[in-house]
């Protein structure tokens, strides 16, 4: 569900609300005013039916400060989220088994400290946690991931066979 929102102090409350009333389950939230203006872009990634969503959204795109909401499935969009793991380790003293591990799954090393090393992951869900269960041997300390963005897929333009 992507909302855009005046920025008012209630406009988070009441989009949580709205969805729990219409027993949407909520996977995540992130919220930003990416164009610096007082305007905010909510992503909220939910699990629920079709019919639930639409519901919700209508009613969300009714809230006073509410200026546009939309829902896509997940086949309409493109969906990353940003993982950090910090691991108990010297980078010099694992050497190549966590640069394999690194470089297979396309992530990179952000800081090797005496003793940690901190790994980001730009990814899907199921990407980011294939590479969680390849570090867990080598000792995760700390493991934080984003909640998930995502802009859509453009609409594919039909053709006219004349």
């Amino acid at each position: 569900v992507s909302v855009l929102s005046e920025n008012d102090s209630g406009s988070l409350l009441r989009l949580a609300a709205c969805l729990g009333r219409h027993r949407v389950k909520i996977e995540s939230f992130t919220c930003t005013n990416g164009d610096a203006s007082q305007l905010y872009q909510h992503t909220v990634v939910v699990r629920a039916t079709p019919d639930r969503v639409r519901r919700a959204a209508k009613q969300i795109g009714a809230a006073i400060g509410v200026l546009n909401v939309k829902f896509y499935r997940d086949v309409d969009s493109h969906e990353r989220q940003v993982a950090l793991f910090k691991l108990s380790l010297d980078a010099s003293a694992v050497g190549d088994s966590l640069e394999t591990i690194v470089r297979a799954s396309r992530a990179r090393i952000l800081v090797a400290g005496s003793g940690y090393v901190v790994v980001e992951k730009t990814g899907s869900q199921d990407e980011i946690e294939e590479l969680f269960s390849s570090l867990e041997p080598l000792g995760v300390l700390e493991f934080v991931r984003s909640g998930s963005i995502s802009v859509t897929k453009p609409a594919l333009a039909q053709i006219d066979e004349t």
